[in-house]
C-alpha cells in the first residue's frame, strides 16, 4: 500500500475526529466524550487485537498489507494517531515501520519501531483484496459525503465491505 495513501487516510481521520489532549508520555489516552463513535471503533479494535495477532501469525498467500494504528503523544503538541505498517508480532512484541514523521519525538517515516499493545487504537490487514479490521477507516468512510467516499474508495487497492 503506498505511503501516500496511508498519509491521506491519516489526514482524513484527523479531520473526522477531535484529537485527545496532549500527554508528555507516549501512552494511550481515551478520546473525549465528544466522539463516542471513535471511542467505540477504538474499543472494537482493542477487543479484536488477539484475532489480529492470530491472523498475522498464520501465513496467507494473498496478504498484501498489515498495520496497526498507534497513538503518539508528542510534548506540547496534539496527540497523533499514526499507522505503523509492515507489522510483525514476535515474542509478545509488535514491530513495524513508522507511517509518518513526528519530529518532536525524533521518529521518521519508515523508521523501525516497537509498539506497545496499550498504544494500539486500530489494526488492519488486506487479504484477497479486502480490508479486515480497519475500524477507524470504516468510521471515517461512514462520515464522508457520497462524493468524498467515491473519491476515497477510488484511491484504494482493496475493497471495504460494510
Amino acid at each position: 500500500m503506498p505511503r501516500a495513501l496511508i498519509l491521506t487516510l491519516c489526514l482524513c481521520l484527523v479531520a473526522c475526529a477531535e484529537q485527545p489532549t496532549p500527554e508528555l508520555t507516549p501512552t494511550l489516552q481515551a478520546p473525549t466524550d465528544s466522539d463516542i463513535e471513535m471511542e467505540a471503533a477504538w474499543q472494537e479494535a482493542r477487543e479484536t487485537l488477539d484475532a489480529f495477532i492470530q491472523k498475522i501469525e498464520t501465513p496467507h498467500p494473498d496478504r498484501t498489507f498489515v498495520a496497526v494504528k498507534a497513538s503518539f503523544f508528542p510534548p506540547d503538541e496534539p496527540a497523533q494517531d499514526i499507522w505503523v505498517d509492515e507489522v510483525t508480532y514476535v515474542n509478545g512484541v509488535f514491530r513495524g515501520s513508522m507511517g509518518d514523521d513526528i519530529p518532536s519525538l525524533k521518529l521518521s517515516l519508515g523508521e523501525k519501531i516497537t509498539v506497545a499493545r496499550e498504544d494500539i487504537v486500530d489494526w488492519m490487514i488486506v487479504e484477497d483484496g479486502k480490508l479486515i479490521g480497519g475500524y477507524t477507516i470504516r468510521l471515517a468512510l461512514s462520515r464522508m459525503s457520497p462524493e468524498e467516499k467515491q473519491r476515497f474508495l477510488e484511491t484504494l487497492d482493496y475493497s471495504i465491505e460494510e
